[in-house]
């Protein structure tokens, strides 16, 4: 069975930790080689992966052999090099988020579509078994009619004040960061007329981005959407769904990682429930998905849609937001 052949485009941390890993154990994808900027880092990624060190991202998409590009570039750097490998005609797996703004991200998509290769945000929380048992949950009727979600992702302040997310040049910020989660996760749940009516986002004069945050949104159902997210805040991973009948909560609806017991809890008629999903590997069902999509060869407008309405709801947080500065 031929293989995709992957390159990977910057070695960050996620990459090390999860994402090539994953790659490794996909039976569709084949690691090639690792780039980075930095030899010596390259060589390093190389050796424990067993794949070649590449010095340079331009050097990287100059092989000829490759299929994809797994990109976990800081923010900032996005465009420039996305288009750059479509251009090359490679598909792109992309950290979130996509693009530091919606002109990037409009750039990003038409390069994709014209070129018709795949582009993909790294949402991997969508495709764990607990997002299908969510959504089977709201289909079932137990929860009634939606009427209210809330979301929140946010996580202690990072001890290294170099850390990229704090790098107003790199395009950092909490609502790229963690906020992205808690918008795409509102997206998949109430995209019907989902917009933004106001949010709040809190700077640090010292930092120079936006810490913490939350948003309002509501789609064309009257469905009421809270989220917070921040680099600032006691730990918090939940989604919360609100019917008419019962509630559910997900405790860990973006990071239940490979061996992470998730428990779903439901409330409805005065008792509560427990319900147990296996753990489960999103990084590799995530990876899966996407090769699955590039070997149909289809049409790719609908996924390239999806990263749009992302990016327009990033968008229009920003234009609708309340800014408080901490110093």
């Amino acid at each position: 069975m031929q293989k995709f052949k992957v390159g990977v485009m910057g070695c960050a941390a996620i990459a090390e930790r999860m994402v090539i890993p994953s790659i490794i154990g996909c039976e569709d994808l084949e690691l090639i080689a690792v780039a980075s900027r930095d030899i010596n880092k390259a060589r390093r990624y190389a050796e424990k992966f067993s794949c070649d060190p590449i010095e340079g991202y331009q050097n990287l998409l100059e092989l000829r052999e490759l299929d994809i590009i797994y990109m976990p570039l800081p923010t900032a750097l996005h465009e420039e090099w996305a288009i750059k490998a479509i251009r090359a005609g490679k598909h792109v797996l992309i950290e979130k988020s996509l693009a530091a703004n919606l002109t990037e991200a409009q750039n990003i998509a038409n390069a994709a579509k014209e070129m018709n290769v795949l582009v993909m945000e790294n949402f991997m929380f969508e495709h764990h078994e607990q997002f299908k048992v969510i959504r089977e949950i709201l289909k079932s009727g137990k929860l009634g009619q939606l009427r209210c979600i809330r979301a929140s992702f946010g996580f202690p302040p990072f001890n290294d004040l170099s850390n990229i997310r704090y790098n107003k040049s790199l395009a950092g910020g909490a609502l790229l960061d963690a906020g992205a989660y808690t918008i795409k996760v509102a997206s998949l749940l109430a995209a019907n007329g989902l917009t933004v009516q106001k949010s709040s986002m809190v700077f640090s004069e010292e930092k120079e981005v936006d810490i913490y945050g939350g948003i309002f949104l509501t789609n064309s159902d009257g469905l009421t959407i809270q989220t917070a997210y921040g680099f600032d805040n006691y730990y918090q991973c939940e989604l919360e769904l609100w019917g008419s009948k019962g509630k559910l909560i997900a405790p860990r609806i973006f990071t239940a990682g490979p061996g992470v017991q998730v428990n779903l809890t439901i409330e409805s008629d005065g008792q509560s429930e427990i319900i147990q999903v296996k753990s489960d590997n999103h990084f590799v069902n995530l990876l899966n998905f996407f090769a699955a999509k590039i070997k149909l060869k289809e049409n790719y407008s609908i996924l390239l849609e999806e990263l749009i309405f992302q990016a327009e709801l990033i968008e229009q947080t920003k234009v609708h937001s309340i800014k408080h500065y901490l110093n």
